[in-house]
């Protein structure tokens, strides 16, 4: 298995992530709003939500739709079933969806940056799981990261011990910040040796969960010729977190961004 892969499903599997992934709802912002809204209007009823985390895309997706949500944690996939009761969830790992035949879905979402977490290897594989499955003009939307956003750089951020007045919550707050602090000097100085930095991507820690994940960083060339590989048309639409479409030339205050891209209506 993949180092990277060996250090995200820690985390994603640690109860607390799990805690956190399962209380989440409603779009993360306005870019995430406008590439769900993009996507839904050309219309197709059959959606694929892969990492679904605890849930929280399937209550902006599955209203009146034939909906099926993924993810490769057992953990998150339990808290998704219990928060939608009424809605299909599935253990499944994106980079093998042969559960599925050929044109299976209308539309498939992989939200959060999660294809990002995937080895590199195992992100090829998913774009082309992904636009196997998909019907012709069939579309994929998901959010990736900027590899040349400047916080890539930044130092890391310890934040302040939230004030109250009920001793049994501050005392867990200070063990937190202890904890993640610690986590952060710790991870920082094992995981740094293992990223990579390439002229048209890179693999990277990032600042989350104490440091602890890597992600895959993207360039636009770079995310073009990926999702052209992968058998997808050549003009994606790609937006900045306020919903604006993205030029040639991507700033360094981009975090992240989202994609929204089709298959051919026929090969």
């Amino acid at each position: 298995m993949h180092r990277m892969e060996t250090i995200n499903r820690k985390t994603w599997e640690n109860a607390w992530s799990i805690r956190e992934y399962s209380r989440s709802e409603g779009f993360l912002d306005e870019g995430e709003r406008a590439a769900f809204d993009h996507a839904t209007a050309q219309g197709g009823r059959r959606i694929l939500d892969i990492g679904i985390g605890g849930g929280r895309t399937a209550g902006l997706l599955a209203d009146g739709r034939d909906y099926t949500g993924i993810d490769y944690t057992a953990g998150m996939v339990e808290r998704a079933r219990a928060n939608h009761p009424t809605l299909r969830f599935e253990h499944m790992d994106a980079r093998d969806l042969s559960a599925f035949p050929d044109a299976s879905f209308d539309l498939v979402v992989f939200s959060f940056n999660g294809i990002d977490s995937v080895d590199p290897d195992g992100r090829v594989r998913v774009l082309e799981e992904v636009s196997r499955v998909l019907s012709p003009g069939g579309r994929f939307v998901f959010s990736t990261f900027h590899k040349d956003w400047q916080g890539f750089n930044a130092l890391p951020d310890y934040r302040r011990v939230e004030w109250t007045m009920d001793p049994l919550r501050l005392g867990f707050r200070l063990y937190r910040y202890v904890e993640g602090g610690i986590l952060k000097a710790i991870r920082l100085r094992k995981h740094r040796t293992l990223e990579v930095h390439a002229e048209d991507h890179a693999i990277l820690m990032h600042g989350a969960h104490d440091f602890g994940i890597m992600v895959h960083a993207t360039t636009r060339q770079h995310l073009l010729d990926q999702l052209g590989q992968a058998g997808f048309a050549g003009d994606p639409l790609l937006m900045d977190r306020d919903g604006h479409v993205l030029g040639h030339q991507w700033p360094s205050s981009l975090h992240f961004l989202y994609v929204v891209a089709q298959k051919p209506l026929q090969n």
